[in-house]
């Protein structure tokens, strides 16, 4: 089985979202959509992700909510989650974790620490087991 893994990175700032890309697309499939809304529409579509990369401060649904709304759903509730803020505010990050972030990055951040995180989260990952 060698398809690449999806990776469904949801950011309004395109410079994150290219180093991103950059980065992870030798590995992974990667979708870019620019804020949590289009990120769920794409979901509801019936596109499957491994893992969601979710910046936490964006237009129509935050990180926070897209994680709300991931969370209680049947459907998206095992799909690993990274949030990426720009800032290090540790109450911002004991809640993105209490509402089941798998880890929380801080920006900038160095896209290699990104990929090993994915890895590992992955490894880890219920679904994979």
């Amino acid at each position: 089985m060698d398809s690449k893994r999806s990776l469904l990175i949801i950011d309004d700032e395109p410079s994150i979202t290219k180093i991103l890309e950059h980065f992870l697309k030798k590995d992974f499939s990667v979708i870019v959509k620019s804020d949590g809304s289009e990120g769920m529409l794409w979901l509801e579509e019936g596109n499957k992700a491994d893992l969601i990369i979710a910046d936490l401060h964006m237009p129509n649904l935050s990180g926070k909510e897209f994680l709300k709304v991931a969370k209680a759903s049947n459907l998206y509730a095992d799909i690993p989650v990274i949030i990426l803020s720009g800032s290090d505010e540790s109450s911002e990050r004991i809640q993105c974790l209490n509402l089941g972030a798998d880890d929380f990055m801080v920006k900038p951040f160095n896209p290699m620490e990104v990929h090993a995180k994915i890895n590992a989260i992955l490894r880890r990952s219920k679904r994979y087991s």
